[in-house]
């Protein structure tokens, strides 16, 4: 029987009360993972996490405790690359596949597959997020030579054998799945060396991480446990979202949506861009083409078709963005129901862009005294994600807000331009 510890020291315990850890932007693959030869070879590729829950934060992100906030008593943030649990032994072991950052930032234990970053003032309300965190794999006779498989978080350091063949290995600890264990520590003086500790009771797991992509593949980022798998070319995407807007309308509307990239598309070397609504839940399933479509160097412009299908309060859809090349990043979109006479209606609606548009909506937003609400912070798939609608001036609100962003990042690319 393993007894379980922090890492580095004898058993301490939490010293506070115990205040956990929470995953709000969950890791996924973009890629498919790639061994250490193929970041020699291209210097330039990054093959970082994204998160695939929660479109506000591009990459993984946790909340802190506050009452790890305090600078002074200098505490850290662990992540270490973890098996998902073994069947046999109800055990996590330390994964064999590396655990780096990217940009080899924080400090990188290696014996223990973990990257430690310190919790730092800037860290505003908690919120720390990791961009460079990406996974490395091994090649068969790296796993070979890898030995036995440690346990996480054992202070007798048990371990398991490795099976005769590499392919049994694999499918014993299931090395095709893997998670990120989150804890809070400290680092502590000893005479001969640094000590670090991990809270254990602290310890979050993310979701898993599935490699359910082939050779040269592309993996749409979806939750733990769907099967949104989409195959393209072997070009590995370097050109991200840097920022997107507005992220919801009403479902009878047809607003324009802005996105900034961080390079350019390159119609020429990647294919021209293709742009999809897509949307399959219990009361149906939708796609349809971007209305308007521009593409204006690092900017892509386009309107939002009307959402034919009847709903009553907000529904996620996915805005899938490709190019013949390659797969982009998949965005999340909602659509806000106006009024229950406008819902219903809405099935007969056509989706081509009407003359004034932006006129006609404006009037009937003025015209409408009830307004509504939603909250873009439930962490279900885009199928399930329902939130209720209420009577009050947020949407509207937040909707201006949405159109200052458009007009200031159209102010950024005239700028860029000049």
């Amino acid at each position: 029987m393993c007894a379980t510890s922090p890492f580095y020291s004898t058993s301490l315990e939490n010293p506070r009360d115990s205040g956990l850890l929470e995953i709000i932007g969950q890791p996924c693959y973009t890629s498919k993972l790639r061994y250490r030869s193929d970041y020699i070879s291209k210097i330039k590729r990054r093959g970082v996490l994204h998160s695939t829950n929660n479109p506000n934060y591009q990459y993984p992100t946790i909340r802190i405790p506050r009452q790890y906030m305090i600078p002074t008593d200098e505490h850290f943030i662990c992540i270490s690359l973890v098996t998902v649990e073994n069947e046999t032994t109800k055990y996590r072991y330390i994964h064999p596949y590396e655990l780096e950052d990217a940009d080899n930032q924080g400090y990188h234990d290696r014996n223990h597959n973990s990257i430690w970053y310190s919790i730092q003032i800037g860290d505003i309300d908690g919120i720390k997020s990791f961009p460079n965190l990406r996974i490395v794999k091994k090649k068969a006779d790296e796993l070979k030579n890898y030995g036995n498989l440690q346990v996480f978080n054992c202070l007798n350091n048990e371990s398991s054998s490795q099976l005769l063949s590499i392919k049994d290995t694999i499918k014993e600890f299931n090395l095709e799945k893997a998670q990120l264990a989150i804890s809070i520590g400290k680092k502590a003086a000893n005479t001969d060396d640094t000590i670090w500790i991990v809270y254990h009771r602290t310890t979050v797991f993310s979701d898993e991480l599935i490699q359910q992509f082939g050779k040269e593949s592309y993996v749409d980022c979806a939750p733990s446990g769907s099967s949104s798998v989409r195959f393209n070319s072997p070009q590995e995407s370097d050109c991200r979202v840097y920022k997107y807007a507005p992220k919801f309308c009403y479902a009878d509307s047809n607003d324009e949506i802005l996105i900034f990239y961080t390079n350019r598309l390159q119609p020429k070397k990647y294919g021209e861009l293709q742009v999809t609504f897509e949307f399959e839940g219990a009361n149906g399933k939708w796609t349809a083409p971007a209305v308007e479509l521009e593409v204006i160097d690092r900017m892509v412009s386009f309107r939002a078709p009307i959402f034919p299908i009847p709903i009553d309060s907000a529904t996620t859809v996915n805005i899938i963005l490709t190019q013949k090349n390659r797969l982009l990043e998949t965005l999340k979109f909602d659509y806000i129901p106006r009024v229950p006479h406008q819902v219903h209606s809405l099935q007969n609606s056509n989706p081509v862009v009407p003359e004034n548009s932006n006129k006609q909506r404006l009037s009937r937003v003025e015209q409408s005294r009830s307004t509504r609400t939603i909250s873009n912070t439930d962490s279900r798939p885009a199928a399930s994600r329902s939130v209720p609608i209420e009577n009050s001036s947020t949407t509207l609100s937040e909707r201006f807000q949405a159109q200052q962003e458009i007009n200031r990042l159209k102010l950024e690319l005239a700028i860029a331009r000049s």
